[in-house]
């Protein structure tokens, strides 16, 4: 691929880790997958936020019933008035920390270092920057420590790019 540099490794060769193709793989699936979803989430948000706040809630409330115990119903229903309040500024965080990810994780492929230091900060900021909105008991553990274990494998190979 024309652009792409890496430095060589102990025997020599210049050609992508191979870390680099697997993680840059899953990384374009996901960030690709996510962009579409968030998109379409963002715009959803906006045509939402037009429909009265009782009415969204009880919409949502109607349809989790189906599926949750009712002793979890008040729950989604703060977080039901919590999208209705702030459902297009969440999504717009979300798709702008995917579309920095994909641009990273594009400067990793061609061998950048300052493609890591994108994604980095991407993947970093937006853990936190989603509880703007969202309160932090939402934060959960598996996503952080996804978070950091992508991203510690991606700087692995720092020693590897330009």
């Amino acid at each position: 691929m024309d652009g792409t540099r890496f430095l060589p490794d102990e025997s020599g060769s210049t050609e992508r880790p191979d870390l680099i193709q697997v993680l840059g793989s899953i990384t374009f699936v996901n960030t690709g997958l996510f962009m579409a979803l968030y998109s379409l989430m963002f715009l959803s948000m906006l045509v939402l936020r037009q429909m009265p706040v009782d009415e969204f809630v009880a919409s949502i409330s109607d349809s989790a019933a189906l599926y949750l115990p009712k002793e979890n119903l008040g729950e989604m229903e703060s977080i039901a008035r919590l999208l209705h309040a702030h459902g297009v500024l969440l999504m717009a965080i979300y798709l702008a920390r995917t579309v920095l990810r994909f641009i990273g994780a594009l400067g990793m492929w061609r061998g950048r270092r300052s493609g890591f230091h994108l994604y980095a900060a991407a993947q970093f900021v937006g853990l936190f920057a989603p509880h703007i909105v969202l309160p932090w008991s939402m934060l959960g553990v598996f996503g952080p420590l996804l978070t950091v274990a992508v991203t510690a494998m991606y700087g692995s190979q720092l020693k590897r790019m330009q």
